[in-house]
């Protein structure tokens, strides 16, 4: 009850402020020391992970207590049964020498899918490490006064970072370069995305700023997934499943908080946003295909989830709007805005 009662961040700092000795904290400490270094787009290294900010993950937890949404015991069940079904559909089809070369192809291909799994998870781990050991140096170039916040330090090279170190940087103004990177940075991220697919001339970034040329050579305007309906976006089916809700739109980690049952939009995912997955009714991702991390997930939990939508989704849709989703087709049809 205390748990529920609380936002996030007031359990973090009483966790904190009790120095970790209750059981609570004790076992909190335990898991950021084991997945401390999971976050959102984890392969990149300026993103604050667990360590920095855990309140994500207490989110998360508070929303599966409350909602009861998360039950493992029937997702593994649910795993199996598909898992019988359709073996006994293959078991029904083959005979002879091609069952034994399909099961023993698919025996292999199960145990490799564990295996990249387990290197994805060690990867992210090496990433966090890495992470923590440019945010040190970032704290004490910044302590010199050479740069104006430690998180500065992202926007220099790796190169740039060992030359300083041993002294032989091309500049010292570490200050005005790492300036002129966020200017550019934050120009990036008021650019308008391009086409999935396009021709280029040159530097692909040079036509960013040039909408039109990008628009021109669209080579995706064509697909047959769009829709002569305005109310309804296509995409790609990745786990069926009907459903009729509100939407929330999420660009950042924070814009999900207290998500409770509604139908996660974003423009792409990685590993680090599957908390969040048991809290939806469903997931709609702009980009992505049926082998991306969301769609394997989503299938493993039987989330209705359409990926690869055209049309815009991000654009057209708003939090609060009521949409009815068939991800069998990969339809998304909005009801009210």
């Amino acid at each position: 009850d205390w748990f529920l009662a609380h936002p996030a961040e007031t359990i973090w700092n009483s966790f904190r402020e009790e120095n970790f000795q209750n059981g609570n904290a004790i076992l909190f400490r335990e898991f950021l020391e084991k997945y401390g270094f999971r976050c959102i787009n984890e392969l990149k290294l300026e993103e604050p992970d667990l360590h920095d900010d855990p309140t994500f993950v207490i989110s998360s937890v508070a929303s599966y207590v409350r909602t009861q949404a998360y039950d493992i015991s029937e997702m593994e069940t649910r795993e199996k049964q598909i898992r019988a079904d359709a073996e006994k559909k293959v078991k029904a089809r083959l005979g002879g020498i091609k069952k034994l070369i399909y099961f023993w192809v698919l025996k292999h291909a199960r145990k490799a899918v564990k295996n990249r799994e387990n290197l994805r998870f060690d990867r992210t781990k090496v990433f966090g490490i890495t992470r923590h050991l440019f945010r040190a140096m970032g704290k004490h170039l910044h302590s010199l006064g050479l740069l104006s916040e430690a998180k500065d330090v992202f926007y220099l090279t790796i190169e740039e970072l060992i030359a300083f170190s041993e002294g032989r940087a091309l500049t010292g103004n570490l200050l005005k370069l790492t300036q002129m990177r966020k200017e550019e940075f934050a120009e990036f991220q008021e650019t308008a995305d391009p086409p999935d697919r396009f021709f280029s001339d040159g530097a692909a970034g040079a036509l960013l700023n040039h909408p039109t040329v990008l628009a021109e050579s669209d080579l995706s305007r064509s697909e047959a997934s769009a829709s002569d309906d305005p109310n309804v976006l296509m995409g790609t089916p990745c786990c069926p499943g009907k459903i009729e809700g509100i939407v929330r739109v999420v660009t950042s980690v924070k814009d999900a908080e207290g998500i409770d049952g509604e139908i996660l939009v974003t423009g792409r995912t990685d590993p680090g946003w599957v908390p969040l997955y048991p809290s939806c009714s469903g997931l709609l991702i702009e980009r992505g295909s049926l082998l991306s991390h969301s769609a394997v997930v989503a299938r493993e939990l039987g989330l209705p989830t359409i990926v690869g939508v055209s049309g815009g989704l991000m654009k057209r849709l708003k939090t609060g709007d009521r949409v009815a989703v068939d991800a069998g087709k990969g339809e998304i049809r909005i009801l009210e805005s």
